[in-house]
């Protein structure tokens, strides 16, 4: 069984993914922002940047990560 862990930032997102990107050597694969998303409504006007959705692989692995709006 292999498990995708997901972690949940609050608007760090894509400079933690690069981080790691460049750390662990790992690539980004998808990275999706609030703006131009059906989530955007959802989320405060300032958002749009944020990351609504992302995955990093390393070695095989998938990590997965977003940002979190406030109050959620």
């Amino acid at each position: 069984m292999q498990l995708n862990p997901y972690l949940i930032f609050n608007g760090e997102c894509e400079q933690a993914l690069k981080f790691y990107e460049q750390t662990l050597g790992g690539k980004i694969e998808s990275l999706m922002k609030f703006a131009g998303s059906p989530a955007a409504e959802h989320a405060p006007p300032d958002w749009g940047d944020k990351v609504l959705h992302a995955t990093l692989k390393i070695e095989g692995n998938l990590l997965m990560a977003s940002d979190a709006p406030p109050g959620h």
